[in-house]
């Protein structure tokens, strides 16, 4: 069976974002052997899940990085995967989608993803955000967390679970230090 696997990047104080929306500590801590790490897990993956707010902010920064001369090869090279990747966005808002290899879904969630992880085929990941991994996370749809700890504290932002239905315990899978200091962690839920 197909997993679903959530990618997130983390302060040290558990938020995966600034107030005001502010990411530029994961910039600061982002390396090539991060973006190594990235890509063997990219390996296991042919599709892309992705909430309307996830979507809009990747389809505005990411497709372009491919073509600018100034991106960084690891960055051009993910630009091209995520242009390339089926991308499945669930919206109840969206009337459509026009990002290459995008498709809308306005139906249920959780019997959309249910069916797809049926289905044959490499693995789906999330890539960051907080409402619709949580929701998936409460519809016990998610089979790994992929979890980027970073040596920083904000003091105040966007926490990672901020409505958890149930209490979850995990079993580490996998941990690896990065020479930033950011540590990886890779959990599954123990169900």
């Amino acid at each position: 069976m197909r997993k679903v696997i959530f990618k997130i990047e983390l302060t040290l104080d558990g938020f995966i974002e600034g107030p005001k929306g502010e990411m530029d500590w994961v910039r600061a801590n982002i390396t090539e052997e991060n973006w190594e790490h990235v890509f063997d897990m990219l390996s296991t993956v042919d599709t892309v899940l992705m909430s309307r707010v996830i979507y809009q902010g990747f389809k505005e920064y990411w497709p372009p990085v491919a073509a600018n001369p100034s991106s960084p090869k690891y960055e051009k090279n993910f630009s091209n995967w995520l242009n390339a990747t089926p991308k499945i966005v669930f919206s109840k808002t969206l009337e459509k989608v026009d990002w290459m290899n995008s498709r809308l879904v306005k139906s249920d969630v959780g019997k959309e993803i249910a069916r797809l992880k049926q289905q044959s085929g490499k693995n789906f990941i999330i890539w960051g955000g907080a409402d619709f991994p949580q929701t998936l996370m409460n519809l016990g749809l998610i089979d790994e967390y992929w979890i980027n700890v970073h040596p920083v504290i904000i003091g105040n932002g966007k926490p990672l679970f901020i409505d958890n239905k149930n209490r979850i315990n995990f079993k580490l899978l996998n941990s690896q230090t990065f020479k930033s200091g950011t540590v990886g962690l890779c959990y599954q839920p123990i169900r």
